[in-house]
């Protein structure tokens, strides 16, 4: 996979490590093999395996593990936007709209990139009302690095304070 200027946007070693350990610790991606690569302010990557169990009846890497791995690196990146507010808050996805542009042959890789103009506003929308909403690209790409799969990732973040409250 290509890498952009969004990689120069690192994290400490403790956080990469805290969001990859999270995330692979979910039993569905420990069982698909997806795990998370590494991880930065905004961005992330990740890799799922081909085999056997998780192929389609064409013989190449199911949808549903494509799926699944594009929004594992979706919730690392967003996880990597926020990792200062992750002890006190509650990441959930909203919506993760697929686009599936080409059959995927071999293990697969997904990158998902925020736009880092945006995480400033999510960040004062977080401080001012402890809830913020992010959106991200995903491609998923084969062992060819040929695009498989184009998504956008919808994150929402809300401290437990908040939901305390209601």
């Amino acid at each position: 996979m290509m890498e952009s200027k969004a990689q120069s946007r690192t994290l400490p070693a403790s956080a990469i490590a805290a969001i990859q350990q999270g995330l692979q610790a979910i039993p569905m991606n420990a069982t698909v093999g997806v795990r998370i690569m590494d991880v930065g302010i905004g961005w992330a990557t990740g890799e799922c395996p081909d085999t056997a169990p998780y192929r389609n009846h064409l013989g190449t890497i199911h949808a549903g593990a494509q799926f699944l791995l594009a929004e594992a690196v979706s919730g690392a990146a967003f996880a990597g936007a926020f990792a200062a507010q992750m002890a006190q808050a509650v990441p959930l996805i909203e919506r993760l709209e697929t686009h599936y542009v080409g059959r995927a042959k071999g293990d697969i890789t997904a990158r998902a990139e925020i736009d880092p103009d945006s995480v400033a506003g999510a960040h004062a929308a977080y401080a001012a009302d402890g809830k913020a909403r992010l959106i991200m690209n995903v491609t998923v790409q084969d062992a060819e690095n040929k695009d498989v799969m184009r998504a956008v990732a919808h994150w929402y973040l809300r401290s437990m304070a908040s939901l305390r409250a209601n």
